[in-house]
């Protein structure tokens, strides 16, 4: 295996640990969605939750982007 398959595979396995991490708050925020149905008391709460894991899906949706940019580019860059 080359060098530049090896940085490809550590920067593909860093991008899938972004997804889940931002899967993981999706997953979140979707059951805070359902408790909200359910109770009209936490709506204050649930409401930060649901603020905070859009703004790390947007983000975490930027730097995926930029890398998928970067791997495809590297050859240019080089």
């Amino acid at each position: 295996m080359d060098t530049s398959d090896s940085r490809v595979v550590v920067l593909f396995i860093i991008v899938a640990l972004a997804v889940f991490v931002a899967g993981r708050r999706f997953q979140s925020m979707v059951s805070a969605r359902q408790a909200w149905r359910h109770s009209m008391r936490a709506v204050p709460i649930r409401r930060q939750s649901r603020g905070s894991s859009f703004k790390v899906m947007l983000g975490l949706g930027v730097v995926v982007v930029i890398a998928f940019w970067f791997v495809t580019n590297l050859q240019m860059l080089t």
